[in-house]
């Protein structure tokens, strides 16, 4: 019989934990787990493209509005609780799996009271106001009701421990990647989207794709991008996303009158092609999980700049198949975007030990089994 699984998450912007769940939805064994995904949804909002993607892959999913309207107040926890404990009596579910602080402090006390096993995948912790720290308060008093915490790094583990969740309960699962472009592919990739953005041949372009928030450190790197023109060195910035910074990104770029080698691609669901455009990708980020945008741009080949935070040195060796840069200090970064310009041959390098540590360390395939393991477990 199928372990009939209950799976929770809010899709946003579609971002680093929806790249997560979508590779487990597509590569889970559906012999053995019958996945049931239940969408914390804003009615104000157009249907997510997480949605719009499991809707293809087959899944039948169950939406649950997060709030009437933006301005929602704390009772939507309640309503939303009351919601998850409906649909949770009506069928016949073996455990609850949760992704993110919302998702969390809604079901797993539900689902406990219910008699049910449950399982959260923590994505990491992001305080950008007071609000989000009330709730990752409520979030860490969730998840002590959690059978079991899938820590997506060693750091974020560590942070769960230090706030009281016991070490025991915490398995430590970094997140994996699949590529569907190979090597060959690269230049015909790489030539049409730069045609079709304007771009030469021969341009050096810098980029960041993945969502537009204050943690990912993006005003960093349009630092760097203003010293590396004020050094007159021609480089050009793809910035690929949506977000909430992005008025305040664009406002930058024009301050700094950077207008003409900066582009800001909004949210692009083919990752893949724009990555091919790129002759390095970067993460200014000042917190990280295991970054999914980082995975995917070492899986094809493009090397990469990144913070040493969170679960990014477990990924890169500096040096050898990418370059950490301490995080908030653009000169630094502004430095290592030079040397990769003027070394051709040094991003090849880096680029193809980026591809290997992929294939070694980074499989989806065996993710998405250890996974599955959990799910035997806790059963």
């Amino acid at each position: 019989m199928k372990t009939k699984v209950a799976y929770i998450l809010t899709p946003i912007t579609f971002g680093g934990a929806e790249k997560v769940s979508l590779n487990f939805l597509r590569h889970v064994d559906r012999d053995r787990f019958d996945i049931k995904p239940i969408l914390l949804t804003r009615p104000w909002e157009e249907e997510p493209f997480f949605a719009r993607e499991i809707h293809h892959l087959g899944y039948s999913c169950e939406t649950v509005p997060v709030s009437i309207k933006p301005s929602g107040g704390i009772l939507r926890v309640l309503r939303v609780a009351y919601r998850f404990y409906s649909i949770l009596r009506e069928e016949p579910f073996d455990l609850v799996h949760t992704h993110g602080y919302f998702a969390d402090i809604c079901g797993l006390p539900v689902a406990r009271l219910q008699g049910l096993l449950t399982i959260s995948t923590c994505h990491g912790f992001i305080s950008n106001d007071n609000k989000l720290k009330v709730y990752n308060k409520l979030d860490i008093c969730a998840l002590r009701f959690c059978k079991t915490i899938i820590a997506v790094s060693n750091e974020i583990k560590s942070q769960l421990v230090r706030s009281g969740i016991k070490q025991d309960k915490v398995a430590v699962i970094p997140n994996a990647v699949a590529s569907s472009i190979g090597a060959d592919e690269q230049p015909a990739r790489r030539h049409e989207k730069r045609l079709s953005l304007g771009i030469a041949q021969d341009e050096f372009v810098v980029g960041y794709l993945g969502r537009l928030s204050i943690e990912k450190g993006l005003h960093y790197l349009i630092k760097a991008i203003a010293e590396l023109r004020d050094e007159m060195v021609p480089v050009k910035l793809l910035i690929v996303g949506d977000g909430p910074e992005k008025h305040a990104l664009e406002q930058m770029v024009k301050d700094k009158e950077l207008d003409s080698c900066v582009i800001f691609a909004g949210f692009q669901d083919d990752i893949e092609n724009w990555l091919s455009a790129l002759d390095v990708f970067v993460l200014p980020s000042l917190t990280e999980g295991t970054p999914m945008a980082l995975l995917e741009a070492m899986a094809i080949g493009v090397p990469v700049i990144a913070s040493a935070v969170g679960g990014v040195p477990k990924i890169i060796t500096d040096e050898i198949n990418g370059f950490l840069v301490p995080s908030g200090q653009f000169e630094i970064l502004c430095d290592r975007i030079k040397i990769l310009k003027d070394n051709p041959d040094l991003r090849n390098k880096i680029g193809m030990e980026g591809l290997n540590t992929i294939i070694k360390k980074y499989d989806v395939h065996s993710w998405c089994r250890k996974i599955e393991n959990i799910y035997d477990q806790v059963q």
